[in-house]
């Protein structure tokens, strides 16, 4: 059994089961109503970092292993847990609901043609295309639609998972970084040796800058999809490393992504928990 690639499984069906349970239907068509800034945030995560990406590979000349890496978590955004907690930092509960819905959803069909548009030509070799759609179908869309299925039939029990789901997500999490561990601490050297891990900074401050620019006029907003837009989805970069490239080297740059962004968001989210607690005082 390829543990690695069940760890990265089970990180990806946590993550978007529990965006699904936290749908809620009057938060979503509030947010739909809101055109404007429904279109600036699919506009910053399927577009905007994308190529931010793509633009920091070349510049930074990223080899072709770590470049594929890096891009499998620029062309995917995330569905992040730390929106669950948005309120404490000042953000609009409503929105960062829609965003753990929307994002997972559309990326079904964007992260694929994205990938065949930006990933270095030896990586398309090793991602064939129905294959790619197919692992998004069973770990991304499913999962989704369950965690809708079970949060509309019962909102109780969605609720009360909610927790379980994020020990799920960070135990998996943990133990691919164990597994991973001879070539994390490898890659972490080669990524830092190929400017990989200054192309990540780069990436992640320009995702968060891109999300608190895009959210405007509203802070709440501006938190929420800064934040939203930093977090790449680890669950499905981690998946597809671990299914389709042989090399840890990808592996290891996917998890050393999540790590950077990991630090930045919290740094931010703390920041931005003090500025709303200033707001509101």
């Amino acid at each position: 059994m390829n543990w690695e690639r069940l760890l990265a499984a089970i990180m990806l069906v946590s993550l978007t089961f529990g965006a699904g349970i936290q749908v809620d239907r009057d938060h979503l068509k509030a947010v739909l109503r809101n055109v404007g800034l429904l279109g600036r945030a699919l506009l910053a995560n399927f577009i905007v970092v994308p190529l931010l990406g793509v633009l920091l590979a070349k510049l930074f000349r990223l080899p072709p292993q770590v470049a594929t890496g890096f891009l499998l978590m620029a062309i995917a955004p995330g569905v992040p847990f730390v929106l669950a907690s948005v309120r404490k930092r000042g953000g609009r509960l409503g929105f960062a609901v829609a965003l753990a819905f929307m994002l997972p959803l559309l990326s079904i069909v964007t992260v694929p043609v994205t990938a065949a548009l930006v990933m270095p030509t030896a990586a398309k070799a090793d991602l064939p295309m129905a294959r790619f759609v197919l692992t998004l179908v069973l770990f991304q869309l499913l999962p989704l639609l369950a965690g809708i299925v079970v949060g509309a039939l019962a909102p109780g029990s969605a609720q009360r998972l909610a927790r379980p789901l994020q020990f799920v997500f960070f135990a998996s999490a943990v133990g691919l970084i164990a597994l991973l561990a001879p070539a994390l601490v490898h890659g972490v050297a080669s990524v830092y040796g190929s400017n990989g891990m200054w192309a990540m900074l780069c990436l992640t401050l320009l995702s968060m800058g891109t999300g608190w620019l895009f959210g405007a006029p509203a802070r709440e907003d501006r938190r929420v999809l800064a934040i939203g837009t930093t977090l790449r989805n680890i669950g499905l970069g981690a998946l597809i490393a671990t299914a389709s490239f042989s090399d840890k080297l990808v592996a290891a740059t996917v998890l050393t992504y999540f790590l950077i962004q990991f630090l930045i968001t919290t740094i931010f989210g703390i920041y931005f928990t003090r500025t709303a607690r200033a707001d509101v005082a």
